[in-house]
């Protein structure tokens, strides 16, 4: 997968889970020679070799400015990762159905309206060649009766995605999204253990193969297909969705 050693790529949220591990996949397989790095929190751990940390909000217009003007000149690589939902909510929410508008409106703007201000703001370094990847979930493609909102943003996204892969298609950009099913994260550690391992054992059919041990999906699992489809290998892929879930969307019910 190996590509321009002064390739620059962009990922969002990574400090987290997903977004730390599509960083380490993107730098391992030779994606991209160099990664800026952003999230709202600094990395607890030091990261790769490769990587530089930009501290920013991304709702907040004016450090979202000031990151892009510091940026190179061209991008090959943009992914963005910002996504799930804010814990604790920034109102209480007593009935997950009709949670309150300013819940409803920060879950949108941080699976959709962010990455749409991020994607519109770099547009111009996005040249011949160069790849979009969005993270989505498998809630974008069913009903998600646990929080219509996150599943709503996320279907969101994804038609938004579908329609710039389109946009973006004649200046050679490419623009794709994977789905990532029931990965341990801190929203989920908000939660519970044990009510995620249920979740997992009673939707996700896929079983392992030796010499794997378990069947749990991990963020590495969602990073690597994130690499591919931002690699050459991807050339000729656009507008594309992939669920990393397991076959968890093809059997289980509605969440």
């Amino acid at each position: 997968m190996s590509t321009d050693p002064s390739a620059v790529g962009l990922v969002t949220a990574g400090s987290g889970g997903i977004g730390r591990a599509v960083v380490e996949e993107l730098l391992a397989r030779r994606v991209v020679g160099r990664l800026v790095v952003v999230d709202a929190r600094k990395p607890e751990e030091p990261l790769p070799e490769g990587a530089e940390f930009r501290e920013c909000d991304l709702r907040d217009t004016r450090r979202l400015a000031a990151l892009v003007a510091g940026l190179p000149a061209r991008l090959s690589v943009l992914v963005n990762v910002l996504g799930g939902e804010r814990r604790p909510p920034v109102a209480p929410v007593t009935d997950v159905a009709w949670p309150p508008p300013e819940v409803w409106d920060d879950i949108i703007d941080l699976n959709v309206s962010a990455a749409y201000r991020l994607t519109r703001a770099v547009a111009d370094r996005l040249g011949p060649g160069s790849a979009v990847c969005n993270v989505s979930s498998i809630a974008a493609a069913m009903p998600w009766a646990v929080s219509p909102a996150y599943g709503a943003a996320k279907a969101a996204l994804e038609h938004w995605s579908s329609s710039l892969a389109v946009l973006l298609a004649p200046r050679a950009v490419r623009v794709n999204l994977v789905r990532p099913g029931f990965v341990w994260s801190r929203q989920w550690a908000a939660v519970d253990r044990a009510e995620f391992e249920r979740v997992v054992a009673d939707r996700v059919p896929l079983r392992e193969a030796p010499p794997h041990t378990g069947r749990e999906q991990t963020a590495t699992d969602i990073a690597a297909s994130v690499a591919f489809l931002c690699s050459d290998d991807a050339r000729h892929v656009t507008g594309q969705a992939i669920n990393v879930d397991g076959g968890a969307a093809l059997v289980r019910a509605a969440r």
